[in-house]
């Protein structure tokens, strides 16, 4: 690969693994949100920066494939890199290769550059974009983002309802994406989390969520070939307007 944005070595520690050893999906996130954030504050634009100018990045779109889950224990190396950076978004690739030099992750992620104070979307600054600029290639090519749909009347496989607390509210004032992540995944099924493979993961911000705000989780279960496909919709406990949506796919 050519000219990496940013890369280092992460060790897995105790805390961001699960029962079974491996990486929590919340905590594989993190990190990769937190490489986002090094890569930004390597090229001057730090946090500090950007709440100086009540501007930021949130989230649209994650879109990983997998092959395994780092372990605790674990040294990994992380790579990251803006492949499209123009107008109002930026698109983020991502991959990890373990200590063998086999490739574990390839990732893409779509972020809007935010007003922070007027809460709408703003130009990126010409500066900004000739500075996260890669002549690399995206990790995942012809990305468009796509998820699954659910039916109308399609019934949940298990409703359940989180309340947002401060703990879950980061920089920009609402609940942070990698939240979300946690919620779902508490309620995928056991015999799914205990007994497969996660190998794809997908999810779409529509709708920011604040602190006492209640989101419903309805999470449903569909047979794929060699696996399962569980769709998490997050929505407004009082309005029902779609917060996000979550797919994860096992085999």
């Amino acid at each position: 690969m050519e000219q990496i944005g940013y890369e280092t070595d992460v060790h897995i520690s105790y805390f961001q693994v699960d029962a079974k050893g491996k990486m929590t999906l919340s905590a594989l996130l993190a990190m990769l949100q937190e490489m986002a954030i090094l890569h930004s504050a390597q090229l001057g634009f730090t946090v500090e920066y950007l709440q100086e100018k009540q501007r930021g990045w949130v989230l649209l779109n994650w879109h990983l494939l997998l092959k395994r889950m780092p372990e605790q224990g674990e040294t990994i190396h992380v790579e990251t890199w803006s492949d499209k950076c123009r107008r109002l978004q930026a698109e983020r690739s991502f991959r990890i290769v373990d200590q063998a030099g086999t490739e574990i992750l390839l990732g893409k992620s779509r972020w809007i550059y935010m007003d922070l104070e007027k809460r709408h979307p703003d130009m990126i600054p010409e500066d900004m974009i000739s500075a996260y600029l890669s002549n690399q290639k995206p990790a995942i090519a012809d990305e468009h983002f796509s998820l699954p749909a659910v039916a109308e009347g399609e019934v949940p496989f298990s409703v359940m309802e989180v309340k947002v607390t401060r703990r879950d509210v980061d920089t920009n004032g609402h609940a942070n994406n990698i939240k979300y992540f946690e919620w779902v995944m508490d309620d995928v099924p056991d015999v799914i989390y205990d007994g497969m493979k996660l190998t794809e993961i997908m999810a779409f911000y529509r709708k920011e969520c604040y602190r006492g705000d209640v989101v419903r989780v309805e999470t449903y279960i569909r047979q794929q070939e060699g696996g399962k496909e569980v769709v998490s919709l997050l929505k407004d406990h009082v309005q029902g307007h779609a917060i996000a949506q979550i797919v994860t796919r096992w085999q």
